[in-house]
């Protein structure tokens, strides 16, 4: 894929990304989860989004979630497992973002052709040393065109950051650093790690290698299975997509 198609991968993975954060974070999706029985909506997040890990420990989970403090995700998994176990809990999850997809995508151009694009992106990237893209990758896709797209979406972005979570492994840079270098210290402290910080900013080049390291790869698995048309028609359905959402969607 030439230099045009890994710009478009890289305003899809954002605006993908972004899309789903919104579904994450959505007051909306806090209240189902608490109708749940989830006694908070992190509980839900963490046992929701990590049960197609299956019955596991939550520092297996933390190990597979690379970015969080650990001892959040092991306090959230425990407690979200209590209420409904793993497999259980991914089901509901999985059920609420079909919910997100039917509420905010239903009547939305193109929304079917998101679903096709990123179907044959999922088909052909692989899944060794991505557990948790693995894991959603066989989750069964809802039928009605809005939710089974923002499944797509939802397991396109486990993929982009299942390869980031590796590659930042591999640099050598600690989760808390990653943060501070990449959102800054509000970011960090949302995702659990607390103060004081330390000063990284000479790792600063560190960081950008984890993103072109990410980004290359995602490149070539999307070259893989698109042309760069395809590419650059993904990229704009998905910025299109967050742009509707962005204007509907309550925020926290």
């Amino acid at each position: 894929m030439n230099d045009t198609g890994n710009g478009a991968v890289r305003t899809a993975g954002a605006a993908i990304g972004e899309a789903v954060s919104l579904f994450m974070l959505c007051p909306e999706t806090f209240a189902k989860s608490l109708a749940a029985g989830y006694p908070d909506p992190f509980a839900a997040y963490f046992a929701g989004r990590g049960g197609v890990l299956g019955d596991t420990t939550g520092t297996t989970v933390n190990a597979v979630f690379t970015v969080f403090e650990p001892n959040l995700v092991r306090a959230c998994w425990d407690t979200g497992v209590s209420v409904h176990d793993a497999s259980a809990s991914a089901r509901l999850y999985w059920d609420q973002a079909a919910e997100f997809g039917r509420q905010y995508l239903t009547g939305v151009e193109g929304i079917d052709r998101i679903a096709a694009l990123g179907e044959k992106v999922i088909a052909e990237a692989p899944e060794p040393g991505l557990p948790l893209y693995a894991g959603w990758r066989a989750m069964p896709l809802a039928d009605d065109a809005p939710a089974r797209a923002f499944q797509v979406m939802f397991v396109l972005r486990e993929l982009r950051a299942a390869v980031h979570f590796t590659a930042l492994t591999l640099s050598g840079l600690s989760p808390v650093e990653a943060h501070l270098l990449n959102k800054g210290p509000e970011y960090a402290a949302f995702m659990g790690w607390q103060p004081p910080y330390a000063d990284v900013a000479a790792k600063r080049g560190r960081y950008d290698e984890v993103e072109e390291l990410t980004n290359r790869r995602m490149g070539e698995i999307v070259g893989a299975a698109l042309t760069p048309a395809e590419a650059d028609e993904l990229a704009t359905l998905s910025a299109e997509v967050l742009a509707r959402l962005k204007a509907a969607v309550p925020s926290m």
